[in-house]
């Protein structure tokens, strides 16, 4: 009530602030599309000839870091979702754990049919009673299985408690599963459990690619590093620093794990060169690897702006592209046309700008055909 006796307008509070769109985690999303079609291409294309190259050994090296940046980004995301929840209020945690579960569940159920997919396609004209040999393929716990399996746990653990995130929580499962990830990852678990089942925490290849140990432990990762590049990005000054810290956090990295390994390069002996790649040294290398990525990423994003990117453009629609591209490297199609590691370095660089500009037309009629 105002002093003249009428009644005074109250303004409404002012809403909460949204965290902004990070772009840079688009285009960090489109080269880990870029890297994995490479991977994937020349994996497929290249002769045995082309394959004893110096030139393919790189392609194998940064063969490395999409699977890794796809998982981290998995754990980025929850982050960016759980940070918008925040801003509302949120703090009840199923709130925050169901709606990314209910997501791991879809992803699952298209890991599934996807591998139905490629078994389909990949045995196509054989006998009929010769398929059942084959039936590990359809169960085979890849990339997609991974990102469903690790959407399903990671949010347990790494959803914000009390409306604050769960920082320690996150990073104790970090490491718990990377600590773990060299022993249990190729563990030969018991029998008494399925092996489709039993895959999904550790086990043999050809069954258990991406097993939750390690692997689960790139989107606990994932949670930390959304967390902080969305609450530095609230003002330019902040989100400036952030991203040169990532940098200088990711060279840092990979310094000291070069270092360690040039002390003693076996001060941890693993039994083969895949055990080593799940352990803590390999995966601080890669992540270090990561976050120079990240960096680049804001850069290019900062010189572009809102003008078209086709890196940006390729990670907004990455599972279609994955999909697409996977069969089109590996499968009938390849198989027909006399591709299917037939090829120099040279030609099949012409067939890998030829995918990526191919990968690049049906990203952008998703694109269209969405709006």
């Amino acid at each position: 009530m105002s002093r003249d006796g009428s009644t005074a307008l109250k303004a409404p509070p002012a809403p909460p602030a949204k965290p902004p769109r990070l772009e840079v985690v688009d285009w960090v999303r489109g080269m880990a599309v870029l890297l994995m079609i490479q991977t994937h291409l020349y994996d497929a294309w290249a002769s045995p000839a082309a394959k004893l190259t110096a030139a393919y050994q790189w392609t194998r090296f940064v063969g490395g870091v999409p699977s890794r940046l796809f998982l981290l980004l998995v754990g980025v995301s929850m982050a960016l979702r759980f940070e918008a929840q925040l801003a509302k209020g949120e703090t009840d945690r199923r709130a925050f754990i169901r709606p990314v579960q209910k997501r791991g569940l879809e992803v699952l159920g298209l890991a599934y049919l996807f591998r139905l997919q490629e078994y389909i396609l990949g045995h196509m004209g054989q006998a009929i009673y010769d398929l059942p040999r084959y039936w590990q393929d359809l169960f085979r716990i890849d990339i997609l299985n991974c990102i469903a399996a690790s959407m399903l746990l990671v949010p347990i653990v790494a959803a914000p408690r009390h409306g604050k995130p769960a920082w320690l929580a996150a990073l104790v499962g970090m490491l718990v599963l990377v600590g773990l990830g060299p022993l249990i990852g190729p563990a030969h678990l018991p029998t008494w459990i399925p092996t489709p089942i039993s895959s999904y925490i550790g086990g043999q290849r050809p069954m258990a690619w991406f097993p939750v140990f390690p692997w689960a432990g790139w989107p606990m990762a994932g949670v930390i590093v959304g967390h902080l590049w969305v609450r530095g990005s609230r003002t330019p000054r902040r989100y400036r620093l952030t991203f040169i810290g990532t940098g200088l956090a990711g060279m840092a990295l990979i310094g000291v794990v070069d270092l360690i390994r040039a002390i003693n390069p076996y001060i941890i002996s693993y039994p083969s060169e895949l055990v080593q790649q799940m352990g803590p040294g390999s995966f601080f290398y890669r992540m270090g690897m990561n976050g120079v990525v990240a960096f680049i990423g804001w850069i290019a994003v900062e010189l572009v702006g809102r003008r078209f990117s086709v890196i940006r453009q390729l990670g907004r629609t990455s599972l279609l592209v994955y999909w697409i591209h996977v069969d089109l490297c590996y499968g009938l199609i390849a198989h027909k046309l006399g591709l299917y590691g037939r090829l120099s370095m040279g030609q099949a660089t012409v067939g890998l700008v030829t995918m990526v500009a191919l990968m690049l037309g049906v990203s952008l009629a998703k694109t269209r055909w969405r709006k």
